[in-house]
């Protein structure tokens, strides 16, 4: 990356030896059927995962962490949680783990009889000289911005980033959109996955979202969520010293960071 500005957000990858592999595999309670892309991890501990295809998984725990909590969860599910020490027990005796689908209250639809204005939100820089990618290529790890709105309620048209370099040819993504809670993400606002599929090695990723009718009333964070391993080759988007900073997280269930090097190319296209 001749005459380009790398924003380094990586972290230091979890110690490797002395570790207790666990695998098991999550399936939904009434179908049997394996749940991809489930968010499985050790509470603030940067050790976490994505369940894969056919929802099964493994981590790799210290008998250190017995006594932390591991987290399991998805959207439209029921979230489990454990002691590291008893989720050991349970899947010794039975590796598959059943997920139980979680009776959603949707909000109250909202309508007005106002001409709504449109509006671009976020970072829109293009620029190739200033870079920044994912805190780690662990699956689960997450980098995100903070939108702030104008006007409540406001609907959520599309989300676009900027992809600078791309070496892995085809990616997936989960996109999330979380309350933005005292500078950091909160409780999700999505009822559903959203799954975003490229191939784009440079230019704008952009994304539709009419098509999930999503309305939010306060200030939210939205997110890219790495879910497939696809090893170490690169990816990064366009990045500026500007903006607000860039939120992330190194794997699955871990604690959000604030990265105020540099903003991040994401934006939104909404109206209110």
């Amino acid at each position: 990356m001749k005459n380009r500005i790398v924003i380094l957000l990586l972290l230091f990858a979890f110690n490797s030896f002395g570790q207790n592999r666990v695998q098991c595999q999550l399936v939904d309670l009434y179908s049997d059927q394996g749940i991809p892309y489930v968010n499985v991890g050790v509470i603030g501990k940067g050790l976490g995962t994505v369940s894969d295809k056919s929802g099964s998984f493994t981590l790799n725990i210290p008998a250190s962490m017995n006594q932390d909590s591991i987290l399991i969860s998805m959207i439209g599910y029921k979230r489990q949680i454990y002691l590291v020490s008893e989720f050991r027990k349970i899947i010794a005796s039975d590796p598959v783990l059943r997920m139980e689908i979680e009776n959603t209250h949707l909000d109250e639809v909202v309508i007005t009889n106002r001409r709504l204005k449109s509006k671009v939100l976020g970072n829109t820089t293009q620029a190739k000289n200033i870079v920044a990618g994912f805190v780690s290529n662990e699956l689960g790890s997450e980098i995100g911005v903070p939108i702030s709105i104008k006007r409540s309620p406001t609907f959520i048209d599309n989300f676009s980033a900027s992809i600078v370099s791309n070496k892995y040819g085809v990616i997936k993504f989960r996109l999330n959109i979380y309350k933005l809670v005292d500078g950091f993400p909160g409780k999700s606002l999505l009822y559903e996955n959203i799954i975003i599929e490229t191939e784009i090695e440079q230019g704008v990723l952009f994304v539709d979202l009419s098509p999930y009718n999503i309305v939010v009333e306060d200030d939210f964070v939205i997110a890219l969520e790495w879910i497939e391993n696809l090893g170490i080759d690169g990816l990064f988007f366009s990045a500026t010293f500007f903006g607000d900073p860039i939120l992330a997280r190194q794997t699955s269930q871990d604690i959000w960071m604030k990265k105020s090097a540099a903003g991040i190319g994401f934006s939104v296209g909404v109206r209110y």
